[in-house]
C-alpha cells in the first residue's frame, strides 16, 4: 500500500511540474507575440503619422496603426502646423522605454520618448508670414494600446516635453569661437616674428661693434 501511495505521489508531483512548465511556456510565447507586435505598431504608427503630417499626405494608411477615433480628433491631422511648408528632410528618433502585457489584456499603455529635429523645410507660398517651420512635440508620452482583432493606438498622451536647442544656433556659436581661435593663433605668431626680428637686430649690432 506505501508503495503504490508513493508511486502515485511521484507521478502526481511529475505531471504538476510538467504541467506548469507547459503553462509558462505558453504564457511566454503569448507575451512575446503581443510583445512584438506592439513593438512594431509603436514604431511604425509614429513613424507612419510623422510622415503624413510633415509631407502633408492623405492619412489612408494611419487605420492600420491607430483606431478611426483617435484619428478623427488628432489634433496634428486636424490643425496640420505644417500644410503650408515643404518639408525636404527630417530627423525622427522612437525610444521604447516601458512595454508590457498580458495575453489576457485588450489594454495596455507603453510609454516612449519621440523626438524630430533637423526639419528643414520651405514656405509654399512666398507672401505668407510664416517663414519659421514649426517645431515637433517631441517628448515623452503614453501610447494607449487597444486590441480588438489586432493591436491599435487609442491615444497619444504628452507627459514630459523635451526641449531641443536649435541647430542653427549651435553652428552659429561655432563659426564664431573658429575665428577667435585663429585670431589669438595669428597673434602669437606675430609676437614670435617680433621677437625673432629682435634677435637678429642685436645679433647684427653686435658683428658690426666686433669688426670696429
Amino acid at each position: 500500500m506505501n508503495t503504490l501511495l508513493r508511486l502515485l505521489y511521484y507521478i502526481l508531483t511529475r505531471l504538476t511540474a510538467l504541467a506548469v512548465i507547459i503553462i509558462l511556456i505558453i504564457l511566454a510565447a503569448f507575451i512575446g507575440f503581443d510583445w512584438a507586435n506592439i513593438n512594431v505598431i509603436v514604431n511604425e504608427g509614429l513613424t507612419e503619422r510623422a510622415e503624413v503630417v510633415l509631407t502633408d499626405q492623405e492619412p489612408t494608411e494611419l487605420n492600420k496603426f491607430y483606431t478611426q477615433e483617435y484619428l478623427d480628433r488628432d489634433p496634428l491631422l486636424s490643425i496640420n502646423p505644417y500644410e503650408n511648408f515643404i518639408i525636404n528632410d527630417y530627423d525622427h528618433r522612437i525610444k521604447i522605454k516601458k512595454l508590457w502585457v498580458w495575453p489576457w489584456q485588450n489594454e495596455t499603455r507603453v510609454i516612449v520618448e519621440e523626438v524630430i529635429t533637423g526639419i528643414d523645410g520651405s514656405t509654399k507660398n512666398e507672401d505668407s508670414d510664416e517663414k519659421t517651420v514649426p517645431t515637433w512635440e517631441n517628448g515623452e508620452k503614453i501610447l494607449v494600446m487597444e486590441k480588438d482583432g489586432r493591436w491599435r493606438i487609442s491615444n497619444v498622451i504628452l507627459i514630459r516635453p523635451i526641449e531641443i536647442e536649435p541647430e542653427i544656433e549651435n553652428n552659429v556659436e561655432q563659426d564664431q569661437d573658429e575665428p577667435e581661435g585663429q585670431n589669438e593663433g595669428n597673434q602669437e605668431e606675430q609676437v614670435e616674428d617680433g621677437q625673432e626680428g629682435q634677435l637678429e637686430e642685436n645679433q647684427e649690432e653686435q658683428q658690426e661693434e666686433g669688426q670696429e
